[in-house]
């Protein structure tokens, strides 16, 4: 009996040891997500502050799909901050992608209206701004994954 009580007890304490690891990788990786959910803020801040810069120093006429396009790319921005709490992994890729995305829609759109002068000075404003949004959403993907898997884990065994 005595042993059967001392292999219990035994088997407790590494089931908890392992429960206590998982618990301080969780908060590591939180740690990295939430440097890319404060990316991701700070996106929407950025873009927001750039075009509003834009329209007072080109003195573009404000209408109504300008704003509307304001307030999608701004929008879309901070929903994907608040959706690092429970989608870590879509969230930061979704972000990535979007960023990406509409850098290259710029670029085309200025590319358009003043060729490849155009191009390189919308790739090229603002790239250290630029650079550091993207180092830190790519930094968070790994953690941001393994966070996710792990709560998805936690999820299925409540």
């Amino acid at each position: 009996m005595d042993n059967t009580n001392t292999n219990e007890q035994t088997q407790d304490q590494i089931a908890d040891y392992a429960e206590e690891i998982k618990k301080i990788n969780m908060e590591g990786s939180e740690r990295v997500v939430k440097k890319a959910r404060n990316a991701l803020f700070w996106t929407a801040g950025l873009l927001l502050l750039g075009e509003i810069l834009s329209i007072f120093l080109n003195k573009l006429e404000v209408d109504v799909v300008l704003v509307g396009v304001i307030v999608v790319e701004v929008g879309a921005f901070i929903a994907l901050a608040l959706l690092t709490k429970t989608k870590p992994y879509t969230a930061v890729v979704s972000g990535l992608i979007l960023f990406i995305g509409i850098q290259l829609l710029a670029a085309v759109a200025y590319g358009y209206a003043g060729g490849i002068e155009g191009v390189l000075k919308t790739l090229s404003s603002g790239i250290i701004v630029k650079v550091i949004i993207l180092v830190n959403l790519f930094r968070a993907i790994g953690d941001a994954k393994e966070l996710q898997q792990e709560k998805e884990r936690l999820a299925e065994n409540v």
